[in-house]
């Protein structure tokens, strides 16, 4: 029962993340954050849990990423296209594609070559979601999409970011 707990965490984040999609359809895009935010919190406690549980799997690890993916790439990506870039069309929609191509790049390469580190090599998408959450509503349409393509290209990237697994801070190891 108790190894079911961090699952049902996973879940919640991908219920939060798809609810927050229906409210970015009704253009309510302030209980949309909210939600997305709430997912913040479950993916956090989910692993937490596992790890404390010794309850980590490789489907949970991939559960994970799966709602991931739908609460961090799928429904920022939506909603700043909604707040933001629907206002440059096109260019607007393209920026969004690649974020989420981006994050979900970074969550493949995450599962097949970096769980087991300390910490990540390449944005965590939590963090890439909030810090394009905060561009689109401190800026223009222009600097939003600019702000989205760096945000992607982080993810991707080889640069390492500290991770919460471990309450010391250690960069992660270089993977090969």
């Amino acid at each position: 029962m108790r190894k079911m707990i961090p699952s049902a965490l996973t879940l919640a984040n991908l219920l939060l993340g798809f609810l927050a999609l229906l409210f970015i359809f009704k253009d309510e895009l302030v209980p949309a954050i909210c939600l997305i935010l709430l997912g913040l919190l479950c993916d956090f406690f989910d692993g937490y849990f596992a790890r404390k549980l010794d309850a980590a799997s490789e489907l949970g690890k991939e559960l994970d990423s799966l709602a991931d993916l739908v609460t961090f790439g799928v429904a920022p990506a939506a909603l700043v296209y909604v707040a933001s870039l629907h206002e440059i069309a096109v260019l607007g929609a393209l920026c969004c594609v690649i974020y989420l191509c981006c994050c979900a790049v970074r969550l493949a390469r995450f599962n097949v070559k970096q769980a087991c580190l300390a910490g990540f090599v390449g944005m965590p998408t939590p963090l890439a979601a909030i810090l394009i959450l905060l561009i689109s509503v401190l800026s223009t349409p222009g600097v939003t999409a600019i702000g989205m393509l760096a945000v992607g290209a982080l993810m991707v990237s080889r640069i390492s970011f500290p991770g919460l697994k471990k309450m010391k801070s250690e960069p992660a190891e270089e993977y090969r």
